[in-house]
């Protein structure tokens, strides 16, 4: 069964979510939500995540970041020259 997540913003809303991203709001109490999809496992709880544009980077990218940190293959910092073309010069006249 799939478990996913509601919070109650007002007498008459309700927002749901994953635990990473929010799903939908409906105009409707928590308590009918869970009569509507009995099929879900709801967990009612309190806090919503962020909307997707103000997420944070994931953990797992961060770990690739500072693996990658210093890498002369990935730190292109210094050359910002396209990989696809070494030879072009850097700077157009």
């Amino acid at each position: 069964m799939t478990q996913l997540f509601v919070v109650e913003i007002d007498d008459n809303q309700c927002i749901t979510h994953d635990g990473y991203i929010q799903i939908g709001v409906f105009n409707h109490s928590v308590k009918k939500h869970l009569e509507l999809n009995p099929t879900i496992d709801w967990q009612v709880t309190y806090w919503i995540p962020d909307i997707f544009i103000n997420r944070y980077k994931r953990p797992n990218y961060q770990h690739t970041m500072k693996a990658n940190e210093g890498s002369p293959r990935t730190d292109n910092a210094l050359d910002s020259r396209p990989r696809d073309f070494p030879d072009a010069p850097s700077k157009r006249a």
